[in-house]
């Protein structure tokens, strides 16, 4: 079985991809804090690069596993090439956090969030094995875990989506100012 890394730099080399910006981050982007913004697993960077090109108060840090994805994200970002779980950034950096089609239950967001900073997380649910049986269960999100990953933050907006097609879940959510 193929590593993380090695799959998806694979998946980016092999395949043709387009990359369409994430509807509901645009209906919610007034929602998100301006500032510091990590896009974490940003693959091609589409997300993060739409929301600097809105404004230039948001300043974006692509990062991926994948150092394919990262040569072909946006040159709107930077862009750094890490696993999640061990990004290079101390606490409180980001006062946004873009989890777009991703999760790890390892990734702590209140500890990179800093006061009064927001995270947009929309990714595929456990109810998603309906679409898709294929998929790594240990990437898919139980709805059950909202108040365990988001510890400490207060939900602004969480629901779940069924668009005939995948299961995802969407919450945005601010760290409390203290």
């Amino acid at each position: 079985m193929l590593d993380d890394r090695t799959r998806w730099n694979t998946k980016y080399r092999d395949e043709i991809h387009h990359a369409n910006v994430n509807a509901n981050l645009v209906r919610y982007a007034h929602l998100l804090k301006r500032g510091r913004v990590l896009d974490l697993a940003g693959g091609l960077g589409q997300n993060g690069a739409w929301l600097a090109s809105q404004s230039n108060a948001f300043r974006v840090i692509n990062t991926d596993i994948s150092e394919e994805g990262a040569s072909r994200a946006s040159n709107k970002t930077a862009r750094v090439v890490a696993d999640a779980a061990r990004l290079p950034f101390p606490n409180h950096t980001f006062d946004t956090i873009l989890n777009v089609r991703f999760f790890d239950p390892r990734v702590k967001f209140s500890e990179w969030l800093a006061n009064g900073g927001t995270i947009f997380f929309e990714t595929f649910t456990t109810a998603d094995e309906k679409y898709r049986p294929d998929f790594n269960p240990a990437h898919r999100f139980d709805l059950a875990r909202i108040p365990e990953i988001f510890r400490g933050l207060e939900i602004l907006r969480q629901y779940e989506t069924d668009d005939g097609k995948r299961f995802y879940v969407t919450v945005i959510a601010r760290r409390g100012d203290s």
